[in-house]
């Protein structure tokens, strides 16, 4: 049976999955378990307790608190179920393999919880590297490459001596560790080709958007939510919008969550909330539960590069060019993320970094950042850069003991984004609407090679 889509999404299934049972059975083992990202969080006393450390200078401890019996119950269940799974003989060869990959990423990440909750920092490493692999060199230089050259613009504008100044010691911090900008951003005609393609009047925003219409300008929440919920009628999702704990978005089990108060571009709305959020990673969601196999409506084994990098790439194009988009302070958070996991972690020679040094290399940057905006405030600008770093390390070292090492996944944002223009997007436009299938990474061959096998994908793509 070959799967088509109708317009974005696929058609309600005639046949049960492949792994119709298999499904039930590894979510009633896994799906009361929030993603271990949440449960590497700190509670806010414990986040603002880290922060006073670093204030002062010092390293903090970001390790998890979550109750060592219960993750040592939960790595046992996983792996008698794994048992059982591979001897089972009335599961097909292919499913069996799926679910194998799947469960030992699931062991991996209680692994990491362990690891975090007894201070095991060498396995803690390990483990964010099965799952996430360790961090690009080329990409980290390329990211600082990017930081510099913004810097070097400031030394040589119309800008106060102050912000030269910031903009002097960002370039001191960064001598002789950078790379090559150029290899972060996708070839000018690549882009134009998904551009064209995503933007076509029968093209993703345009299935995506159909019977809405978008104001230009800025868009506050009462002009959001009736928007969201249309789309979230037009790929059939059954799930509300909700406001979030922050000022992050994103998709759980019953909502998609946007900040409480929004006032936000045009098409910074329409390429992260409604194009990545609700276009990509919901829809993901409904046509995984349509389509051969249960399992990439939750995602297939370490899915999240190829996935979050194509999201990125809905994020983009609605933008003339790369370089539009290269501007927005979102694009510089992507590159922050990986500059910091990266510095944290150690590239090359250079050993992992303690919490308190993290936290001043990136200071130096947003400091940089921030006075440019406000030349004139320099002590707002002080408190708006501690705030833009405390922010983005609470979320980066989690899990660690504040000595060395970060939690790897935010460098998927980036490296994701590069592997997905350079792979994918080659392959031609449609590879990356075909994502649109499930939760499964697009440039990673074994999965490709599975969803073809199931006739999800066609062959030779």
């Amino acid at each position: 049976m070959k799967y088509q889509r109708e317009g974005l999404i696929l058609p309600e299934p005639s046949n049960p999955a492949a792994d119709e049972a298999l499904n039930a059975s590894f979510i009633e083992l896994t799906g009361g378990v929030e993603e271990t990202y949440a449960e590497l969080a700190l509670s806010s006393d414990e986040a603002q307790r880290v922060k006073e450390s670093w204030h002062a200078g010092e390293d903090a401890s970001l390790v998890t608190s979550k109750d060592a019996d219960s993750l040592l119950m939960r790595q046992a269940a996983l792996r008698q179920w794994k048992r059982e799974l591979l001897e089972r003989d009335d599961v097909e060869p292919l499913v069996k393999q799926l679910y194998r990959w799947k469960v030992n990423e699931s062991i991996a990440n209680v692994n990491m919880l362990i690891a975090s909750q007894s201070g095991d920092m060498v396995g803690f490493r390990r483990w964010n590297e099965f799952i996430y692999g360790k961090p690009d060199a080329d990409v980290y230089r390329g990211a600082l490459d990017w930081v510099a050259g913004d810097a070097q613009a400031i030394v040589v504008g119309e800008h106060p001596q102050q912000v030269k100044e910031a903009a002097q010691a960002v370039l001191a911090q960064l001598e002789g560790k950078r790379g090559y900008k150029e290899l972060l951003a996708p070839e000018p005609e690549v882009f134009e080709r998904v551009r064209e393609d995503h933007m076509a009047e029968y093209g993703y925003y345009g299935l995506l958007l159909a019977g809405v219409e978008v104001p230009q300008g800025k868009i506050t929440t009462e002009i959001a939510d009736p928007i969201i919920q249309q789309l979230l009628k037009n790929i059939k999702s059954t799930k509300g919008v909700k406001d979030a704990s922050g000022a992050s978005w994103s998709v759980d089990s019953e909502s998609v969550r946007r900040p409480k108060v929004l006032n936000m571009p045009s098409k910074r709305f329409v390429g992260l909330g409604l194009g990545h959020e609700v276009g990509s990673h919901e829809l993901e969601r409904v046509n995984g539960a349509r389509g051969p196999i249960k399992l990439a409506s939750q995602g297939l084994d370490r899915y999240e590069s190829g996935n979050e990098g194509r999201a990125v790439v809905r994020e983009q194009v609605p933008y003339e060019s790369f370089d539009e988009f290269g501007k927005l302070v979102r694009w510089r958070d992507i590159l922050r993320r990986h500059i910091a996991v990266s510095y944290a972690y150690g590239i090359g020679e250079d050993a992992p970094r303690s919490s308190s040094e993290v936290h001043d290399f990136m200071n130096t940057i947003d400091y940089m950042y921030s006075l440019k905006l406000k030349p004139d405030d320099e002590a707002a600008a002080r408190e708006a850069s501690v705030k833009k770093t405390d922010d983005l390390l609470i979320r980066v070292l989690k899990g660690t003991d504040g000595r060395g090492g970060a939690y790897l996944k935010d460098k998927v944002y980036l490296e994701g984004n590069i592997a997905v223009w350079l792979q994918a997007a080659r392959r031609g436009p449609t590879a990356i609407s075909e994502g649109d299938l499930g939760k499964f990474d697009i440039n990673n061959p074994r999965h490709l090679h599975a969803l073809q096998s199931l006739d999800l994908l066609p062959v030779g793509e």
